[in-house]
C-alpha cells in the first residue's frame, strides 16, 4: 500500500504528547497501522517541540514523534530534498550544534513593524475583517485588485511598482540573486525547492501583510510568521497540512490555491473526524 505523506503542525504533536489529544493519537496510530496515512516529521517540528532547559520533556516528546514518523524525516536544505530516515533525536542533537545568541527570527520578521504593516494596508484599502469573509480565492482577488488600482505619485522615468503579488514575489526573487548572490550560486541542483521555498515564504508574508488571517500584534512581535511560513513550505511536498492553527491554515490554503499546489488544510478537529470515518 501506498503511504499518503500527512503534515503535522508543532502544535498537534504537542497536543499529543502532552495528553491533550489522546482520541487523536490513537487514531494516527490506527491509520499508520492500518493506512492509508504515513506522518514524516521535519527540523521545524523538532526545533518547536523542544526546550533546552526541559531535557525530560524533549525525550518524551522526540520519542512520540519517533512513534508518529516511524523515523522517516523529510530534509529540506540548499543542497538536499528528499524524505529518509533518520531518527529524531539525530535530528534535535543536530540543530542543537550551533547555538543561536539572539532571536534572529523575531528580528527578520519584524524588519517591518507591525504598525507600517497596518499602514500599508489601509493605505491599499484592504481590511482584515472584509479579508477574512471571503473565500481564499476571493481574498487573493481582492489583493490584487487592490494593488492593480492603486494610483502611485511617481516622478518622470520612475520604474511603475509592483503593481500584483506576482510582482512582488519577482521583486522578492530579484532582491535574493542581487543581494544574496553568494547563497544563489550555492543552490546547485537544489535550485527548484529554494525557488519554491523563497515564493511560498513571500506570498505567506504578504497575505498576513495585506489583512487575510493576519497574526496578532503579540504573535507577530514573536516572529512566529517566518516559522509558520516554512511549515506552509514544509507541507507542500505532503498530501495534508494538519493544525489548530486557523490562521496558519487559512494563509497556507490561500498560498497553495494561488500557486497551484494541491496539498489540502485540515484543522485538528476536522482531521480527527476524517480518521474516525476513515477507519470506522
Amino acid at each position: 500500500m501506498e503511504r499518503v505523506p500527512v503534515y503535522l503542525d508543532s502544535n498537534v504533536i504537542i497536543d499529543m504528547a502532552d495528553g491533550r489529544e489522546n482520541d487523536l493519537l490513537g487514531l494516527v496510530m490506527r491509520s499508520i497501522y492500518e493506512g492509508p496515512y504515513c506522518y514524516p516529521f521535519s527540523a521545524e517540528q523538532i526545533s518547536e517541540i523542544t526546550d533546552n532547559e526541559r531535557q525530560a520533556r524533549n525525550e518524551s516528546r522526540l520519542m512520540l514523534l519517533s512513534d508518529i514518523s516511524r523515523n522517516v524525516y523529510f530534509e529540506h536544505s540548499i543542497n538536499s530534498l528528499q524524505f529518509r530516515t533518520e531518527s529524531t533525536t539525530q535530528v534535535y542533537g543536530t540543530i542543537n550544534e550551533v547555538s543561536l545568541s539572539q532571536n534572529w527570527e523575531a528580528d527578520f520578521d519584524n524588519f517591518i513593524s507591525f504598525e507600517q504593516q497596518l499602514e500599508a494596508r489601509t493605505a491599499y484599502g484592504l481590511s482584515t475583517d472584509d479579508l477574512n469573509n471571503l473565500s481564499a480565492e476571493e481574498a487573493m482577488t481582492k489583493i490584487n485588485s487592490a494593488l492593480s488600482n492603486y494610483e502611485y505619485e511617481l516622478e518622470e522615468g520612475q520604474i511603475d511598482p509592483p503593481r500584483s503579488l506576482d510582482d512582488m514575489m519577482d521583486y522578492s526573487e530579484q532582491n535574493m540573486r542581487e543581494h544574496f548572490s553568494q547563497l544563489w550560486a550555492s543552490m546547485g541542483t537544489n535550485i527548484e525547492s529554494q525557488l519554491r521555498n523563497g515564493k511560498l515564504v513571500s506570498l505567506f508574508s504578504l497575505i498576513d501583510t495585506f489583512g487575510f488571517w493576519s497574526d496578532s500584534k503579540r504573535t507577530y512581535k514573536k516572529g512566529s510568521r517566518l516559522a509558520d511560513s516554512r511549515h506552509a513550505f514544509n507541507g507542500s511536498y505532503f498530501k495534508c497540512v494538519v493544525s489548530r492553527d486557523k490562521r496558519l491554515l487559512k494563509k497556507s490554503e490561500a498560498a497553495y490555491k494561488y500557486l497551484g499546489i494541491t496539498t489540502q488544510c485540515f484543522h485538528t478537529d476536522e482531521f480527527k473526524a476524517h480518521l474516525y470515518d476513515l477507519l470506522s
